[in-house]
């Protein structure tokens, strides 16, 4: 019996912002066309506008409704934002600061930060779980 040896082509892991109204979805993986639920790592409320001029400065390029990003720790960077800026009102000076803090963080910090929002994010499915963990980053980088 002979048995064909399949050939696998090395899969790119791309990260993805898909934009929605005013939702934003976080997505990983070799296939972000069609992501299976494991491979999304965040659902939150923002204002796209927002979120594509950020990603603008970071030299993201933005498509129409969805970034595409090849890059792990700018993808941390905007879910940080992202995560955090949901629970900042109309505080312009808060906004600043936090866009300071996360683009003057190191890759370590961001990529802890990131990690501890989507372990939440994949355990309980709702940013309310987030509350205790996006406090805990305002207070460590003093964002009021």
């Amino acid at each position: 019996m002979k048995t064909r040896a399949l050939k696998r082509e090395p899969s790119e892991t791309n990260y993805q912002i898909k934009l929605a109204g005013n939702k934003a979805t976080f997505i990983w993986g070799s296939t972000p066309q069609s992501p299976l639920k494991s491979s999304i790592d965040l659902v939150a409320r923002i204002d796209p506008r927002e979120l594509l001029l950020l990603a603008k400065e970071l030299n993201i390029p933005v498509a129409k409704n969805k970034t595409l990003i090849q890059n792990l720790e700018l993808y941390n960077r905007l879910l940080i934002y992202t995560c955090v800026r949901s629970s900042i009102r109309k505080n312009v000076e808060s906004v600043r600061k936090l866009e300071e803090r996360i683009s003057n963080m190191t890759s370590w910090d961001a990529h802890y930060w990131a990690s501890a929002f989507r372990e939440l994010w994949w355990k309980h499915g709702k940013h309310s779980k987030l509350r205790s963990i996006v406090k805990a980053f305002k207070l460590f980088f003093e964002i009021k």
